[in-house]
């Protein structure tokens, strides 16, 4: 056996075994290096995942974490053909479920009995905001009014140093803000005299997070019903799953509850005080660091030796429940066994009626399931410390075992604008809402362009790639599809000429390269970034090729290149099991879709009906004498609209044929959408930029409407000067003197300035007028006679204003003579 240390001197043991080997290295957080990949039972793979504390809904977070190590089980099973054993645990007793069951409770029957906003209700969130402020911003106040204060010591929340000291801050500082101004909203309704259930709703509803918060303190010890938390966890469970279905996770062949194992975390607890390595302390009962740590050959915080005695991650890990005067032999010591207190879920124990621990219950579920000895631990990177080495402590602690497990893996964190997405700092994007916006194959195709265990930043435009490979991916699969279908129709026909040649060769040892770079690729820690590039790079290639045109490429390397790359994605998840064709994603291509077998009528009949009004179309144009141009119309419909929508689209050929494609009409129609929107914009920002420049040009104009020579003569500027020459320019101030040469050069620019512009006005009241003239003698060639006299008297109208008022002339003219001549054409 090989032994190795990490950066603490604790060992790590190579484990042994005499079956071949895949070659797979992977990137052990025991080590802090990629070490051999040796399963301790041939190919066997015993494998412990941590699962979600199910409390609330799942987010990309969590997408991240579990779509990750979806694509690394499904490379070790179906590529490298491990045969995978993987248990995951559902955390269903826990601080948060506790108290996020309790709040939800107790909010609901507040609710129930709000039927009208009243005084007690303001009071009681106005109570609830004062001791939110002072618990969670850490800010002394005594009344409302001392809000204001808050507000300008925090520059509105966003103190710098309020917010690196506490990441929590600014949300916390959000909801005091929404619940002030909802008590200052409801206080002038009730003086209005607006008091129904509407009113009283709307307040509950700003301040549910500060109430909450209040009614948990209140009347949280009072909810002894150990159901109303299971039903919280069932219900967000099932919640979870749903969301794994639609990710197209593949479920654990083992799922372990903590409240079904609450005996065998007893047992596991007890045998661990019997080996001295905890105690009980008032009922609870903890581990105790300082015994085991450095103790035959124990070594605690294997995982992350650096952070051992962090007393706030240590704190984190124990619960927002857990007594803060703990009278703990070392403040790091951390629970296995919680005494329950009023308002908690209980179970029996030697120790009292109680709960298990946050950590002891991976260690119990994992050993119970798997054995002293696992293979494989994975979870995501905040779990490492304490979580992860509080689970290798109290295991090797119990059991008695020097390596309780013999690689770990930690996914990256999943960060939205610089900060990692979270429940607690609810900076979340669900993974139904992500759902709603991109595929599960797209957040599929994200993580796969990101190393598993490296941080990713979900920033603006962070889609763009993944939803550009997809597409490359997409059209080849279509171009394939119909390629080879067309080519299976016509398999036996020859033309006695050889079609293998120097260019198939060529994408044939291409093919081969990239089937040794994505093999060499997953064998280095599951670099999957690596292995799609050789993927995307090959299909960009034989895209190259099957540009020749169809009489001069050879369907059958185009195939086998086709072939490989769905092999490798069914690998990696990006297509449903048991579902697909030969050759893509397995939705929508020749040999089937998604949907399963679907009967005859319901698959034929969207496309008889396409082809049955396109029929009544071409015959109507016929039989109505129509031109070339409304059939070629009706064809371009028929192709860019009505197929598409039904996942079907013909393309040209280099040959001059059309080719049929299959496509997935969802996408189809998103990225019709898309361009329209773009298009959209597109208009919108060029109609903006036609009124931007006209309304310069108008102010512009209505600037140059002072002439010159009176712009120094208005009464503001009479109380400046005295004297002016001929052409307006000042040349004495108010006290009658002269003014100084600089001056004068200044106002010399500046008239200048003002007889340019004036000219431009000038000469644009000449337009008007002209057009006005012209737009007359048209409108009497065309008007009828009752409506001849209304022109006249227009036109009559426009002239005057434009000799008395050349301002007025271009709207006083045009717009009354179209207004006439739309009435005429009327």
């Amino acid at each position: 056996m090989m032994a190795f240390t990490n950066n603490n001197s604790s060992p790590w043991i190579q484990p042994e075994s005499t079956h071949p080997q895949t070659g797979l290295v992977i990137n052990n957080t025991l080590t802090k290096s990629k070490v051999p990949f040796i399963p301790r039972n041939g190919n066997n793979v015993s494998w412990y995942g941590c699962g979600p504390t199910v409390y609330d809904a799942s987010h990309l977070g969590h997408a991240r974490n579990y779509v990750t190590f979806d694509i690394i089980r499904r490379i070790m099973e179906d590529y490298l053909n491990y045969d995978v054993n993987m248990v995951m645990n559902i955390t269903d007793i826990d601080d948060k479920i506790i108290l996020r069951a309790r709040q939800a409770l107790l909010l609901s029957q507040y609710r129930q009995k709000a039927t009208t906003l009243t005084q007690q209700i303001v009071d009681d969130v106005s109570l609830a905001f004062r001791g939110f402020v002072v618990s969670k911003l850490k800010e002394p106040i005594n009344t409302e009014n001392d809000w204001a204060a808050v507000v300008e010591k925090t520059g509105n929340g966003t103190d710098p140093k309020r917010v690196e000291s506490d990441e929590k801050f600014p949300m916390n500082y959000k909801a005091a803000s929404s619940t002030f101004a909802a008590i200052s909203l409801a206080r002038e309704q009730i003086a209005s005299g607006k008091v129904s259930q509407a009113e009283a709703e709307s307040l509950i509803n700003a301040a549910k997070d500060v109430l909450e918060l209040w009614l948990d303190g209140q009347y949280g010890a009072e909810v002894t019903d150990r159901q109303i938390f299971r039903d919280l966890a069932a219900y967000w469970e099932k919640d979870f799953f749903a969301d794994m279905d639609a990710l197209n996770v593949r479920r654990p062949n083992v799922l372990t509850r903590v409240s079904e194992f609450v005996p065998e975390i007893v047992r596991f607890v007890e045998r661990i005080i019997d080996n001295g390595y905890a105690y009980e302390q008032d009922g609870s009962v903890y581990f105790d660091i300082d015994a085991f740590d450095g103790k035959n050959g124990n070594f605690y915080a294997k995982l992350e030796p650096k952070l051992k005695g962090n007393l706030k991650l240590q704190a984190e890990g124990e619960g927002a429940l857990v007594a803060k005067t703990a009278n703990k032999h070392n403040p790091a010591d951390f629970a296995l066994w919680k005494k329950s207190k009023p308002g908690e879920p209980r179970w029996d124990s030697p120790w009292g009626e109680g709960r298990p621990g946050w950590h002891i219950e991976c260690s119990v579920m994992a050993s119970e399931i798997l054995g002293s000895n696992i293979d494989l631990h994975t979870g995501g990177i905040d779990l490492t410390f304490p979580h992860h080495d509080n689970e290798i402590a109290q295991s090797e602690a119990c059991l008695g075992c020097s390596q309780w497990i013999n690689y770990f893996m930690h996914a990256g964190h999943f960060h939205v604008g610089g900060m990692k997405m979270s429940k607690s700092l609810k900076n979340f994007t669900t993974i139904k809402e992500a759902l709603t916006k991109h595929s599960a194959r797209q957040l599929r195709i994200l993580f796969l362009l990101s190393k598993w265990d490296s941080r990713l930043d979900y920033l603006p435009g962070t889609m763009d790639g993944p939803l550009a490979m997809e597409k490359t991916f997409d059209n080849f699969f279509s171009n394939t599809n119909a390629l080879l279908r067309d080519f299976r129709l016509r398999q036996q026909e020859s033309d006695g000429q050889r079609h293998f040649l120097e260019a198939e060769l060529e994408l044939q040892a291409a093919l081969v390269d990239t089937k040794a770079q994505v093999h060499n690729a997953l064998l280095d820690s599951f670099d999957t970034p690596k292995a799609m590039k050789a993927l995307y790079e090959i299909v960009t290639r034989t895209n190259t090729y099957l540009q020749r045109g169809r009489a001069s490429i050879d369907p059958q390397i185009v195939e086998m290149v086709g072939l490989y790359v769905t092999k490798i994605f069914r690998s990696f998840g990006l297509v449903i099991d048991g579902v697909g064709s030969r050759i893509g994603w397995g939705s929508g291509s020749a040999d089937g879709g998604s949907e399963g077998v679907a009967d005859r009528e319901s698959i034929l009949l969207p496309v008889a009906t396409v082809l049955s009004d396109f029929r009544d179309a071409v015959r109507d144009i016929a039989l109505s004498g129509g031109d070339k141009k409304a059939l070629l119309e009706l064809c371009d419909r028929v192709r860019d609209q009505d197929l598409p929508d039904l996942g079907i689209v013909i393309g040209d050929h280099g040959d001059g044929r059309a080719l049929v494609k299959f496509v997935n009409p969802e996408e189809v129609r998103r990225e019709r959408e898309a361009r329209q929107a773009e298009e959209e914009a597109k208009r919108a920002k060029k109609e903006a930029s036609i009124r931007a420049a006209e309304e310069k040009r108008l102010a512009k104009l209505a600037a140059g409407k002072l002439a010159p020579e009176d712009m120094f003569r208005t009464p503001e500027m009479r109380e400046l000067y005295s004297e002016w020459r001929e052409n307006g320019i000042p040349t004495k101030d108010k006290a009658g003197e002269e003014l100084a040469k600089s001056k004068v050069k200044k106002l010399e620019k500046l008239w200048a300035a003002q007889e340019k512009l004036h000219s431009e006005y000038l000469k644009s009241q000449d337009h008007y007028l002209q057009y006005s003239n012209i737009a007359a003698r048209a409108l009497r060639r065309v008007v009828k006679p009752q409506l001849q006299a209304e022109v006249a008297k227009r036109e009559t109208v426009a002239i005057k204003y434009a000799k008395w008022d050349s301002g007025k002339a271009g709207v006083s003219t045009a717009v009354p003579i179209i207004e006439t001549r739309a009435k005429v054409e009327n």
